[in-house]
């Protein structure tokens, strides 16, 4: 019999990597993909109001562009800063989602910023989840939405909050065993089983809470699962891409044939030069799901908050073209940063004069604008990297600067 059993397990394992490698995007439609990357970094303005779910979708969708990642992030953490320190509605979901967005750019929800000390995004979602929490058990309902609480659950969860397992608790003890109407749609039910899944995932779950959260989560896919329609669609084309987060992320609670996940990618893809995406807001929630990832995977991304702090001088100099110009800082980075890393500080600490551009290249990242000038291959200039008077032999993306090291790029000719 235990033979038997550790067969079937075998067998639902690799049917699940079977049809994970069946659904991801074909060569031929990766263009599609990464134009409706590109759209949504192209709409990143210093003047638009920051939104952490485009910053989740940079993040898990493959985005290169630097610049656009570090404005957004510097932007998030301002406005959650500002929100705080001047009282501003600032919602439990809202917190969740900026507490995500954040750690996925590997900075540290629990230091914010602020002009009166550091702010610590986690700590506050804790508090007023804790009051949706509250809300719940009073009056059978939250101070604000389901789904709200539901970020929630996964935001405490990927942050590794012991509250993440009442608020799950919570959570999976109002939603019934065929939940339907308004307030259960599929985006609701996408983001709650993303949140059960990761807390299922955690260690130290209290063995009473298990069964109620397991019912709860399969509730859920099952609500998800009987919206598929024949086209691939799963409740309308704007929730698919949630619900295929959702599908992705708790892959090995359901047998694979109940989604029929090529279909809804092939959905998807479909509808990119269609429009139906152009806005950042629909774009920000199918380019992870196209890239085989689920906003559970923010707690994938290793970052390394406790390294040792080294200090490095990064200097950039033009003598060679139009305006000469010549700028120095000191950066500070963990110890074992690349130096593509201490050039997203130097960004960070000041745009005007440190951002930059890179392209993808079989070798890694390539820098191909600094201060805003760029290489030209017309004119033979590029950026040329150096270790005090040595040029560099390894990438941005590999190189890893040691403490007090001195590194200049230099506008140079070939």
């Amino acid at each position: 019999m235990q033979w038997l059993v550790l067969c079937a397990e075998i067998l639902i394992c690799i049917s699940a990597a079977y049809a994970n490698i069946l659904c991801s995007v074909p060569d031929t439609d990766k263009a599609l993909v990464t134009a409706l990357l590109v759209n949504m970094e192209r709409k990143i303005e210093a003047n638009n109001p920051p939104d952490p779910s485009v910053l989740l979708a940079l993040n898990m969708g493959g985005s290169i562009d630097t610049d656009a990642k570090i404005l957004l992030t510097q932007q998030l953490k301002e406005d959650s800063a500002n929100k705080v320190t001047q009282d501003l509605p600032f919602s439990s979901g809202r917190v969740a989602l900026y507490t995500l967005a954040l750690r996925s750019s590997c900075c540290d929800p629990t230091k914010i910023p602020a002009a009166k000390g550091d702010i610590n995004l986690v700590y506050i979602l804790e508090e007023k989840t804790q009051e949706e929490i509250a809300s719940i058990e009073n009056t059978q309902s939250p101070l604000t939405t389901l789904y709200q609480v539901a970020l929630d659950v996964l935001a405490l969860c990927v942050m590794s909050s012991p509250e993440a397992f009442q608020a799950a608790y919570t959570l999976a003890k109002v939603i019934p065993p065929n939940p339907s109407g308004p307030l259960f749609t599929v985006d609701t039910a996408a983001i709650g089983v993303m949140g059960f899944t990761c807390v299922l995932a955690m260690d130290g779950v209290p063995p009473q809470m298990l069964k109620t959260m397991k019912m709860a989560q399969s509730s859920l896919l099952t609500l998800i699962l009987r919206e598929q329609k024949s086209d691939g669609v799963i409740g309308n084309i704007y929730a698919t891409g949630l619900a295929g987060q959702a599908l992705t992320a708790a892959q090995s609670y359901y047998s694979p044939e109940y989604w029929n996940c090529p279909r809804t990618l092939q959905q998807v893809l479909q509808q990119i030069p269609l429009g139906t995406f152009a806005l950042p807001g629909p774009a920000s929630q199918v380019l992870p799901f196209l890239n085989g990832k689920s906003y559970m995977n923010v707690k994938d991304i290793q970052c390394n908050y406790n390294a040792t702090v080294i200090t490095v001088e990064y200097t950039i100099v033009n003598n060679l073209v139009g305006d000469n110009f010549k700028h120095f800082v000191q950066i500070s980075v963990n110890e074992g940063s690349t130096l593509l890393q201490v050039m997203q500080k130097a960004a960070e600490m000041n745009p005007k004069e440190f951002s930059f551009k890179t392209e993808e290249t079989l070798w890694g990242p390539f820098v191909t604008t600094i201060n805003h000038l760029s290489g030209s291959s017309n004119d033979k200039t590029f950026w040329q990297f150096f270790s005090g008077s040595t040029p560099l032999e390894e990438g941005v993306g590999t190189y890893r600067p040691s403490n007090k090291e001195h590194i200049l790029a230099i506008f140079s000719k070939y």
